[in-house]
């Protein structure tokens, strides 16, 4: 049986209060991305590809990460804007989609999908510290396509 790929009312719900308390501490900005199968194959090619036409490189500093999800096609990659890529320890993004997909695996996607963007907004509170004084930069949503 191959997973389902869109979000109910209620999942999305989640996600998105997992995303707020992902932005707490630190000037980050965290979206999720999910789709049916990876467009091109490559994951990161198309996290890259989205992170451009969501618009997540506005952010002043160029903090935005974006968690993006083929879920028929079991991909995942994390695409994250100059100012917080280069303050992951090497291994760090693969890590964080070694979790997800155990998640999927176990049959628990919402625990791997909370657990992945719990990750991110530990690193960006590392990476990016201290108080938003910009405020919510980019919406807080999971994008569906």
């Amino acid at each position: 049986m191959r997973p389902k790929w869109k979000l109910s009312k209620e999942e999305e719900a989640r996600l998105v209060a997992a995303i707020r308390r992902a932005e707490e501490g630190h000037r980050g900005e965290v979206m999720i991305h999910l789709e049916r199968s990876c467009r091109g194959g490559e994951p990161l090619a198309r996290a890259a590809q989205l992170f451009e036409q969501l618009g997540m490189r506005r952010t002043a500093e160029d903090t935005g990460v974006l968690l993006y999800v083929a879920v028929s096609d079991r991909k995942a990659a994390v695409y994250a804007g100059q100012g917080v890529h280069g303050a992951a320890a090497p291994g760090f993004w693969q890590d964080v989609v070694d979790g997800l997909a155990r998640g999927f695996r176990e049959g628990a996607p919402m625990a791997g999908l909370e657990a992945a963007v719990e990750r991110i907004g530990g690193l960006l509170r590392t990476a990016v510290p201290g108080e938003d004084t910009r405020g919510n930069e980019l919406p807080d949503v999971v994008s569906q396509a």
